[in-house]
């Protein structure tokens, strides 16, 4: 899997950038969570379905189905956040 098999838009709101896979996944997030902490991510909540997560400043929430929405509306920025986590993201897809 790589960055680009998610595409980038704003969401609704126009206040969130949102990064959705092209193809169906599943994450094991509870696999995400270690990985995010070397990060000095600061998980919020966590649920076998949703991580809402600080990453620099940025709120940040992890769907299961690979759902992720930076709460900032610099699209350079939620990029910058999201390409931050993908190695976490890819490292926990389930098979």
């Amino acid at each position: 899997m790589q960055p680009d098999d998610f595409s980038q838009k704003k969401c609704n709101s126009g206040k969130n950038i949102q990064f959705m896979p092209k193809k169906n996944i599943r994450l094991a997030l509870e696999k995400i969570v270690p990985l995010l902490e070397k990060e000095k991510a600061l998980i919020e909540i966590e649920t076998h379905s949703l991580l809402i997560f600080r990453l620099e400043g940025f709120q940040i929430d992890l769907n299961a189905s690979g759902k992720t929405i930076v709460k900032i509306e610099n699209p350079e920025l939620a990029k910058k956040a999201f390409l931050r986590i993908f190695p976490a993201i890819s490292k926990s897809t389930k098979q």
